[in-house]
């Protein structure tokens, strides 16, 4: 596998979603190549830091309810 090849698979690697013989092969790619293996921690590091910072985020009250009429206005037609 080439690098171009590698950066698309990457977002399904990170949620698990690729198959087993297409991780083995990334998994080996990486193993090789320091560019891709930055590429690959850089996004993991880029998802933790917004799961932390939606985790400190608290959605107000209002908002939420607006937004949950808001669903139920448009599935009921």
């Amino acid at each position: 596998m080439n690098c171009e090849q590698i950066m698309r698979l990457i977002s399904g690697y990170l949620d698990d979603d690729i198959d087993a013989l297409m991780k083995d092969m990334l998994e080996r790619h990486l193993e090789e190549c320091e560019r891709c293996l930055s590429m690959l921690r850089t996004m993991e590091r880029t998802i933790s830091f917004s799961r932390e910072m939606n985790r400190r985020r608290k959605v107000p009250g209002k908002v939420m309810n607006r937004v949950y009429y808001e669903i139920r206005i448009r599935y009921r037609k």
